[in-house]
């Protein structure tokens, strides 16, 4: 994993102790785990607000920073590590609380996302958003996810870009690699009737209206929503199985694959692995993804 500091520093792949890069299908698509070796130089880049990127183009923002000490001793000095937390640059503000409340009609996700303080010049896929409404003292992610709900589809960072994309054209894509290895099952049709509801509301004439109800369901009542986002709210992904493969930073969350015996699958969640052997410690180079299916 090839990691920069300073813009265009490179940071020594014998530093990088560990480092975990992980793309999800949620409002902050990409983020970054590490542990890397500093020295009085290097330290002062890797504080928060502090940037980092990545080889394969993400730009990250340092949120949380935490340096020490390993007690190694080495030349004569004690060998020191920071740790830290850093997300997509670009929507790092949907992650903060809001001091004072959004409120938004009839607008689109790229308004949303820019009302919010994100960076965004567009979002490819962009699609109107009936009500948006984060009050002061909460945290816009969860509003945004619960939008992305109701539009039945989720976002993802490809090629530079924010993009939304509904559940089922995630499923027309072709499938960027097999997986021919061993995978973990994840299976229990009776906790999803449990956690995946179908929703109902009242129309303007005080009438019921229902989303899906063909299954045996729990049921969730969403005031002041219509029929079609109802249906979309119980379409969701349901993780399927997990698998573990070869360091591969391009796998990233919403490609599909395809696995023998098995229908193709999206990346929920791909995360990828890489340390040094920093220390003793047993070098690692690892990819693991959590694939889902569709179920509505």
């Amino acid at each position: 994993m090839e990691l920069y500091y300073n813009k265009d520093k490179l940071v020594r792949g014998d530093f990088i102790k560990r480092a975990i890069l992980r793309t999800d299908l949620a409002p902050v698509p990409v983020t970054l785990e590490a542990t890397i070796r500093v020295d009085s130089d290097s330290k002062q880049h890797f504080v928060v607000g502090s940037i980092v990127n990545t080889y394969s183009g993400y730009e990250l923002e340092i949120i949380k920073s935490k340096s020490g000490g390993s007690g190694n001793v080495q030349g004569g000095q004690e060998a020191e590590f920071t740790t830290f937390i850093a997300v997509l640059r670009s929507v790092r503000e949907i992650a903060y609380v809001k001091t004072k409340a959004i409120i938004k009609a009839n607008a689109s996700l790229s308004e949303v996302y820019r009302s919010t303080g994100a960076r965004l010049k567009g979002i490819q896929g962009d699609f109107p958003v009936p009500r948006f409404v984060c009050l002061a003292g909460e945290v816009p992610t969860y509003h945004i996810a619960r939008a992305l709900q109701e539009g039945g589809g989720v976002v993802r960072w490809r090629n530079g870009r924010l993009e939304f994309i509904t559940l089922r054209n995630l499923f027309s894509q072709s499938p960027v690699t097999t997986i021919s290895g061993a995978t973990e099952d994840v299976q229990s049709g009776f906790l999803e009737r449990h956690e995946i509801p179908f929703f109902y509301s009242l129309d303007a004439d005080g009438a019921f209206v229902y989303g899906n109800r063909a299954k045996e369901r729990a049921a969730r009542f969403q005031p002041g929503v219509a029929e079609v986002a109802l249906r979309n709210m119980t379409s969701c992904l349901v993780l399927t199985k997990t698998a573990q493969v070869k360091y591969n930073e391009k796998l990233a969350a919403g490609d599909i694959v395809e696995i023998p015996g098995s229908e193709p699958l999206v990346i929920m969640t791909g995360a990828t692995l890489f340390a040094a052997g920093t220390d003793g410690d047993p070098p690692e180079q690892s990819t693991k993804l959590w694939l889902g299916r569709l179920e509505s």
